[in-house]
């Protein structure tokens, strides 16, 4: 049996393509909702007010608060009806527009996504993740948006941490999704695209990621960041979609959830966190030939590497040990993987990557 949700329904990417919101925004109706934090909200609005106003639209404009959590969502969705709008508008980065279609859902609204930074594939899936006060409560599957609207000249001018985050998160298709795959005796066509899909999105970042780290820093929008933009964000929901819940996410994910409960972890990006738990759960796996390949990558484009790295070298503070526990409990995505995890054997492989990386930019130095 299949069960899978598929979007979105219409992807674009281009320079210049959030002038371009109007002819997309119209079909929907005259009145878009359009939600976006503070600094987010600094870039679109200038540029998409006008252009709207001008076609006939009626834009509302909805701050958003720090965390797509129940009371936000219900916030969003009472000022949304209360405004009597035709779409919402998810602009920006993860967490805000997870909200806007949390909130669309909730309302029977479509959803548009104009995501600004490359740094996870909110944009084009499905899921919601839900937080309170920082730590992860829960993961809704509830719809994929009509259309979504990149601008890569904006995703390109934005933080290149941004960039990089997006591409550890995208790398954790294929390394989180292989275990579970590996699990099924008889995969489906669909779920065998997904492993196909993850695999070429892994080469593809490997192989293009460094230069379009330069490219973005340089503030030039080349065909290599295009590309890179393009796996981050719509590859990554595909494979998402097409691999349903039987290409799940492992240990990696289930770490960053569990270490949220430690106020470091906050300082740092989902997929920052995510790319260390990638090398953590390759190195328990015994896959070293991989560990080997993620440190270097990861590395160069300034990604966290050691408990150092993320703050948390004090191993006797009692939230660690917490986080530990919550990322070993039974049911929880840390246990997608082929091998045992527990406490003791996920604590001995971070103190490995710890060595392994020392080692890896000691042999740097020298060289």
């Amino acid at each position: 049996m299949t069960d899978i949700y598929l979007g979105p329904k219409r992807y674009i990417q281009r320079p210049g393509a959030l002038d371009e919101a109007a002819e997309h925004l119209t079909p929907f109706g005259r009145r878009p909702a359009i939600l976006a934090d503070d600094r987010v909200m600094g870039i679109v609005r200038p540029r998409l007010e006008p252009r709207l106003t001008a076609a006939g639209l009626e834009p509302a404009f909805i701050p958003f608060g720090p965390e797509c959590s129940f009371a936000e969502v219900a916030r969003v969705a009472g000022r949304t009806r209360a405004l009597e709008a035709d779409v919402l508008v998810g602009a920006g980065g993860g967490k805000a527009i997870d909200t806007a279609r949390a909130a669309s859902g909730e309302l029977g609204l479509p959803l548009v996504t104009l995501p600004t930074s490359a740094a996870t594939c909110a944009a084009t899936s499905t899921v919601s993740v839900f937080y309170e006060n920082g730590m992860r409560t829960a993961t809704r599957t509830i719809q994929a948006a009509e259309v979504v609207l990149v601008d890569s000249a904006v995703v390109a001018a934005a933080p290149v941490r941004l960039l990089a985050s997006g591409m550890g998160d995208a790398l954790a298709k294929w390394y989180e999704g292989k275990p579970t795959y590996e699990r099924i005796a008889a995969p489906g066509p669909a779920l065998e695209a997904a492993m196909l899909l993850s695999t070429r999105v892994k080469e593809t970042l490997f192989g293009c990621g460094p230069q379009a780290m330069r490219d973005a820093a340089a503030g030039v929008c080349t065909p290599t960041v295009e590309r890179v933009i393009e796996a981050n964000l719509l590859m990554t929901g595909i494979i998402s979609g097409v691999g349903g819940d039987s290409f799940r996410v492992a240990l990696a994910h289930g770490l960053l959830y569990g270490m949220t409960v430690h106020p470091r972890v906050h300082d740092f990006l989902h997929g920052e966190v995510v790319s260390y738990g990638l090398v953590v759960q390759t190195c328990l796996e015994g896959h070293d030939d991989e560990t080997a390949r993620l440190i270097p990558f990861f590395d160069e484009l300034g990604l966290p590497l050691t408990l150092a790295d993320l703050g948390l070298g004090d191993r006797e503070d009692p939230r660690f040990k917490e986080g530990l526990q919550r990322t070993c409990a039974q049911g929880g995505s840390a246990h997608n993987i082929t091998v045992p995890v527990d406490e003791a054997g996920l604590l001995r492989a971070i103190l490995d990557v710890d060595e392994r990386v020392a080692a890896w930019r000691r042999s740097r130095a020298r060289s």
